[in-house]
């Protein structure tokens, strides 16, 4: 799960177009995977730094595989793309339980 929350962060510049005015306070639980491609990159990487922040709290993992980081990437964007309406909480929860 851990990878998949990093790999948030490292597709933010393959996956942000802009567009949406930057905020100053956001729910983390609702924010949407179509949102994510209205983010700008700022916006993104902070958001994928909170999420890495909170599952791996959960986990107690300090341990990031820089391999698995472009492959976990991809599912995150492709799993996204796909399911627009599901809450990026949602997304790597599903994610990590079918690694599981």
């Amino acid at each position: 799960m851990t990878k998949l929350v990093w790999a948030i962060v490292a597709g933010a510049l393959m996956f942000s177009s802009g567009g949406v005015a930057a905020q100053t306070r956001a729910n983390m639980a609702k924010i949407t995977c179509g949102e994510l491609s209205d983010l700008y990159v700022e916006e993104f990487v902070v958001i994928g730094a909170w999420m890495s922040g909170y599952y791996n709290a959960k986990r107690n993992n300090t341990i990031v595989d820089v391999k698995q980081l472009a492959a976990n990437t991809a599912k995150v964007m492709d799993f996204c793309k796909k399911n627009p309406k599901v809450t990026v909480m949602k997304a790597i929860e599903k994610l990590s339980a079918a690694k599981e």
